[in-house]
């Protein structure tokens, strides 16, 4: 009889523990969530990624500097803000990216979303190390950009800044460069 208790006893238990659980869904429905970027947040988390011609990008490596920057200044041309990040994994294929606000970020009341174009206070930058550097603010005839920056929120207080980002960036004579599904979060 003990048996047969101890045996409804464990039995009970996996019941209940498995009544528990949930299976995991494998559809996401959520579009921000990209296999190999951070989640798109806004907390400070100190992060930052993107799509570069659909392959995921990320900060990582080392080449004895930061491989993730930021520079915040409330006091510089009404407010700035810049990310400089690179991709250095190896000298052949060492990329860098920035992404930059350069004048008034004092009066952007998020959410606002920034355009990038040749005249705009926005800037969007890729280059592979050593090699090249295309940037949206030139006036290089060769040179095409288009795109913005959103920033979804910008909280003084508790000193965080987060927002997307998309674009392109041609050159006559390097394969254009088309940036999605772009997100920041940090601290500042």
């Amino acid at each position: 009889m003990k048996q047969i208790i101890m045996y409804l006893m464990a039995l009970t238990t996996i019941v209940i523990i498995g009544s528990g659980c949930k299976k995991q869904s494998n559809t996401n429905t959520d579009d921000t969530n990209v296999p190999g970027l951070p989640p798109a947040t806004q907390v400070g988390a100190n992060t930052f990624g993107c799509l570069v011609n659909g392959v995921p990008w990320v900060p990582q490596g080392n080449d004895g500097t930061p491989n993730l920057s930021i520079d915040y200044d409330p006091n510089f041309n009404n407010g700035t803000f810049e990310i400089y990040a690179k991709n250095f994994l190896s000298t052949h294929d060492a990329t860098s990216l920035r992404i930059s606000i350069i004048d008034s970020l004092n009066f952007v009341i998020a959410p606002r979303t920034i355009l990038v174009t040749k005249n705009s206070l926005s800037v969007l930058q890729y280059g592979k190390l050593n090699q090249y550097i295309i940037t949206s603010r030139n006036s290089d005839s060769t040179i095409n950009s288009a795109g913005y920056v959103t920033v979804l929120l910008h909280n003084k207080q508790k000193k965080i800044i987060a927002g997307t980002f998309e674009g392109y960036l041609s050159k006559t004579g390097i394969d254009t460069i088309i940036i999605t599904k772009g997100r920041f979060d940090f601290k500042f």
